[in-house]
Parts: C-alpha cells; structure tokens; sequence
C-alpha cells in the first residue's frame, strides 16, 4: 500500500504564501474596496513580493474569486451544520438566516465589496460567467441543505422543487442584505428568519396536504 505523499518543504511554503495573501486581500479590500486595493499593497501587507502574488494568482480578479469562493465554502458549512441540528423546520430555517444576518454583522464590508465586484463583473463577460458560477453554487448548495433538511422532516426528496427553494432562499437572503445597508433599521436581524419561516411553514402544511391526500387516494383505490 503507498503511503500518501508528504507536501515538500517548498509545497508548505507555497500554501502559506497564499494563505497569507488570501488573509491580506481580504484585509485591503476591506478598507478600500475592490478598485482601490492594488496588488502591491496586498502583497505589501502579506509581507510578500508581487511576483510571489502572480504566480498563486493570475490577478486581482482571480485572488478576489478565490476569497470569494473560501468564504462560501466556509459559510455553506455552518448553514448544512445549522440545519443538521435543528429539529423543527423553524429551527432548519431561522438557523442560517440568521447566521447569514450575523455575517453581515461581523464583515460589514463584505457585501458592499460583493456588491462593487458584482457591478464591475457585469461589465466583463469573462468575469460576469465566473462569478455566475460561484454563484449557481451556492444556489446548488442551499437547495441541497432544503433537501436534506426536508427529509429530516419527512418529507420526500424533490430536486425540481429543491432548486426553486434555492433560488429564493439566496435571492431573498441578498436582497434583504442590499435593503439592510440603506436602512439598518428597516431590516431588523430577525426579518429574514421571519419570512423563511412563513415560507416553509405554509409549503410544509402544502406538502403534507399532498401527501395525505395521495394516501387517501391509494386507499381509495
């Protein structure tokens, strides 16, 4: 049996450089934005040479998707992890929503910053289809957490209706962040919970109705 292979000396190096431009990035995008953070000030602040940042990253476009992309990894988990411990559907639902209100909180530059990138992405086609897709997977994620947490309440797998539910939980979840930071206070932390529950309360109610009358019906039969 091969023992799997130790990263080498320079593979350490490597990961570490680009942990530490990935920590600085977000760092200077923080403060001054997408447009007004340069490559030299990121490497600067990684304590890292331009060149050491080209050759992990083929530009600022690139290191900016590749943050993005960490964040939502990292964030999908705590909401799949919310939704395992929850025991009622409204426990599966406020769970994320208001982890996702606590988000905001805690990077208070993160959607404007994701906001400014998006703006600047619909302007490049090439760009434009790449954020698009981290996008579709996070669309592709919380339809697979609704799934799961569904049949966590008994309720049978339904893809199709699984991937609407996703659509409208992102689309629900960043219009209310974009009302949020014109009026904080016309967007209290608990209105997105508030709303999901009243959604997936009444299609749960729906979906039982469903399958009680098809019981019905194959008893009838």
């Amino acid at each position: 049996m091969d023992l799997p292979r130790r990263p080498s000396l320079r593979d350490e190096q490597r990961a570490l450089t680009r942990r530490r431009l990935l920590d600085a990035a977000e760092a200077v995008f923080a403060r001054g934005g997408f447009h007004g953070a340069s490559v030299d000030e990121i490497a600067r602040a990684a304590g890292a040479t331009t060149g050491a940042l080209y050759s992990n990253f083929s530009s600022k476009e690139e290191l900016f998707l590749a943050l993005f992309e960490e964040r939502i990894a990292g964030d999908v988990d705590d909401y799949a992890q919310i939704v395992a411990e929850g025991t009622t559907i409204e426990e599966q639902v406020r769970g994320p929503a208001d982890r996702w209100m606590a988000i905001l909180r805690e990077r208070p530059a993160y959607f404007p910053l994701l906001i400014e990138f998006w703006a600047y992405a619909m302007r490049e086609p090439r760009l434009r289809e790449r954020l698009a897709g981290r996008f579709a997977a996070l669309r592709t994620a919380s339809a697979r957490i609704a799934v799961e947490g569904a049949e966590r309440q008994g309720f049978p797998p339904d893809p199709q209706a699984a991937e609407l539910v996703g659509t409208l939980i992102t689309a629900l979840g960043n219009g209310l962040a974009l009302e949020k930071l014109l009026d904080p206070e016309a967007v209290p932390d608990t209105r997105f919970g508030d709303l999901l529950v009243l959604i997936f309360t009444a299609l749960g109610a729906l979906a039982r109705a469903s399958m009680g009358a098809g019981s019905a019906g194959g008893a009838d039969a």
